[in-house]
């Protein structure tokens, strides 16, 4: 079977090879718009960002299944946190949508995306790297390196895949 991602994003695509491949799927690559701002800013755009980059991938000529994974921010009682929505898509019309982990951001991040940076930028600037979003992204910034971008997503790709194969079996 054959999965596309919609994304280049390194962290995103290792987080679905890595998937994919104990599942004996191969992945490939297709690059789609996301349909909404650079910077999602609510838990209802991530997710919209996501299920678009999973219909788009979707159309890759050689694959039956489209994973989007989009990152964005929401605000919860006047504090921001990291947010992440997964999306699934298969040929037949399932669409599987599931949220991953959320954590807080510190004010001097907050202050910067209200001005309406993206958090990319935001997060290069501040840990003084490149390209952050491509590898430990925010998470592995403030979470010390524990958790990476990568395995965030790992983690979000397990449920959409844990929940796509109970639905086909069951449904």
């Amino acid at each position: 079977m054959n999965v596309a991602v919609g994304s280049k994003n390194r962290a995103k695509l290792l987080a679905v090879e890595r998937i994919a491949s104990d599942m004996g799927m191969n992945v490939f690559v297709h690059p789609v718009p996301s349909g909404v701002s650079p910077q999602p800013l609510s838990d209802n755009e991530t997710k919209e960002g996501a299920l678009n980059r999973a219909r788009g991938a979707l159309q890759h000529p050689k694959c039956s299944i489209g994973i989007g994974l989009e990152g964005g921010v929401d605000k919860l009682e006047n504090q921001w946190f990291v947010c992440n929505w997964g999306a699934l898509v298969d040929a037949g019309g399932i669409e599987i949508v599931s949220s991953g982990a959320r954590f807080l951001l510190p004010k001097a991040v907050c202050c910067e995306l209200v001005k309406g940076k993206e958090l990319s930028t935001v997060m290069d600037e501040f840990a003084g790297k490149k390209n952050i979003g491509q590898s430990e992204g925010a998470v592995g910034i403030f979470t010390n390196g524990l958790v990476t971008r990568s395995e965030m997503y790992e983690h979000l790709v397990k449920i959409l895949f844990g929940q796509y194969l109970f639905y086909k079996k069951r449904f």
